[in-house]
């Protein structure tokens, strides 16, 4: 025998599977039978039947959902017992007709009642498996109880039929507008819950993109970001008019940090370049690494005279930060800054390339400095 199918679930796991079923065929076959022992009691009194079929019918009309149930709900697999349960009632229901003597309404009423169950739990594979318990309830029947043929229903018989046919189907629509309203409800959860994991996937991406557009070192963005930037601005420039300047900025002597200090230090220095771009930096303003110890600003909806300004505070910013050694010493560094503003409809290359030439002409004017290229006014 196999065990594991009436073992109960794990103290505090989730329902097994099927328990819902079992649950809410419960109600159904309790008010169906309980009423339907109407039905058959009328037909068994017709036919005559032994006080031993009495007895019986009225053992499985009012102790049997209960047994169902608790069989269901104890079982590892309840939907699979739920199932078993359900042929139980059908071969009952090919038992009955015979032992009424084919008493034609009550036999008509319980057998569409089953059949309706069985559709509606398991479609048309069960109901063909209820259809096949019925013949095996009738030939059950007919060896215990003989055969016997009195379809004709009485006035009375035909009276304690109808709380039956009244009843049951109101029954029933009960449970499947029930059982709408759970799928309606759960349909509810399932949409929320892809909707809160569409929202966490897409959280996710906008991070992984966030951290693919980072340079690890500095937390700024990288080369690759910072060129798509470009390109965006050089496209709103061509569609708005709105001006750009872009500024090329060098840390001045960072080889000589390096080698004096080592490169842990000369990595400490570039953070603290990050650090103090963040803190000059208008929120408009983006800034990103773009290769060793050279970054570049881009300054959008800005004339050349207004990026000059934010990068003298730049310069000032940096020039002011201290980088402490592992030695204890004291660390400054200065940077060379080299701007200039978009003229339409040069190329981002080309943009970036007189950005460059300004830089140099800092660094050659001497280094902790701004130019400016086409020559603008810029604080000292």
């Amino acid at each position: 025998m196999d065990t594991t199918e009436s073992a109960p679930p794990p103290a505090g796991g989730a329902p097994p599977r099927g328990s819902g079923l079992a649950r809410r065929t419960y109600l159904p076959r309790t008010i169906g039978l309980g009423i339907g022992a109407l039905c058959a009691g009328a037909g068994l009194y017709q036919a005559n039947a032994p006080a031993w079929v009495w007895g019986v019918m009225l053992v499985y009309c009012f102790a049997w959902p209960h047994i169902a149930l608790r069989i269901s709900l104890r079982s590892a697999s309840p939907y699979a017992a739920e199932r078993r349960n359900l042929m139980v009632d059908s071969f009952a229901g090919g038992v009955w007709p015979v032992a009424m003597a084919f008493n034609v309404l009550p036999s008509v009423l319980l057998l569409a009642a089953l059949a309706m169950n069985n559709f509606a739990t398991g479609g048309a594979r069960l109901f063909g498996k209820g259809v096949l318990a019925h013949l095996a309830g009738a030939v059950a029947a007919l060896l215990l109880v003989g055969p016997k043929f009195q379809p004709e229903s009485s006035f009375m018989t035909v009276l304690l039929c109808v709380p039956f046919l009244l009843s049951y189907p109101l029954v029933l629509g009960v449970v499947m507008y029930r059982l709408s309203i759970e799928l309606s409800r759960r349909k509810d959860e399932l949409v929320m819950e892809k909707r809160r994991a569409d929202e966490a996937n897409l959280a996710k991406t906008r991070v992984l993109a966030e951290l693919a557009a980072r340079d690890e070192l500095t937390g700024l963005f990288n080369r690759r970001h910072m060129t798509e930037l470009l390109a965006q601005q050089r496209a709103a420039c061509q569609r708005s008019g709105e001006g750009f300047v872009v500024a090329l900025v060098d840390l001045d002597h960072f080889k000589r940090i390096n080698d004096s200090h080592g490169h842990a230090v000369g990595d400490s220095v570039l953070r603290a370049f990050a650090e103090q771009a963040g803190a000059a930096m208008r929120g408009t303003d983006t800034v990103g690494r773009w290769g060793g110890e050279e970054f570049l600003v881009v300054y959008p909806r800005s004339t050349a005279h207004e990026a000059a300004q934010g990068a003298a505070r730049l310069r000032e910013h940096v020039a002011a930060a201290v980088v402490t050694t592992p030695a204890g010493q004291l660390v400054t560094f200065t940077v060379s800054i080299g701007l200039t503003e978009h003229l339409p409809p040069e190329s981002v290359e080309a943009l970036v390339e007189r950005a460059d030439r300004a830089m140099y002409q800092a660094k050659s004017q001497g280094r902790n400095r701004v130019v400016a290229l086409p020559q603008a006014p810029a604080p000292a």
